[in-house]
């Protein structure tokens, strides 16, 4: 009797599981597949770069700067009140008696809501520089520039 119990039981058990094993028919030809790739929303941030100094190199770095960020596909110039982040650029000369020697430079990552908000310090840079040394350090920017929108991107959305 207690075999035939169990046995009773343990059918009643599988039809109740069995049909959760059983993979679903028909769910391969239901989900079509799509024709064209699906459309992911571009990582595009505003930047504003704004430049304090008097020496050459300082303004070559500056426009090197916004003409690299202007033909990126992850940046856009932004002279706009909106949310963006804001570099800031300080140069000076490093020796006041040669000026087309080095300069000196400091840069400040910062989040800006808005004109009449006060921005939030995200990073900073300091460090001298040579009319050589401009495309490396462009490039060293952008790249820090992209770093920075990617850890505070949850600054940007809506």
């Amino acid at each position: 009797m207690k075999q035939a119990l169990f046995a009773i039981v343990c059918l009643f058990c599988l039809s109740i599981v069995q049909p959760a094993l059983a993979a679903p028919k028909g769910t391969a030809a239901a989900d079509p597949v799509p024709n064209a790739p699906a459309k992911v929303d571009a990582r595009v941030t505003a930047v504003g770069v704004q430049a304090e100094g008097t020496d050459s190199i300082g303004a070559r770095l500056t426009t090197a700067l916004k003409e690299k960020f202007n033909t990126s596909s992850l940046f856009r110039l932004s002279v706009a009140s909106e949310p963006r982040l804001l570099i800031l650029i300080s140069t000076a000369p490093e020796f006041p008696s040669r000026p087309s020697v080095g300069s000196v430079y400091c840069v400040i990552w910062a989040y800006s809501q808005k004109d009449d908000y006060l921005p939030m310090l995200l990073g900073r840079e300091v460090g001298t520089i040579s009319d050589e040394d401009i495309d490396g350090l462009v490039a060293r920017l952008v790249e820090r520039t992209d770093g920075l929108s990617v850890k505070y991107a949850y600054l940007w959305k809506r």
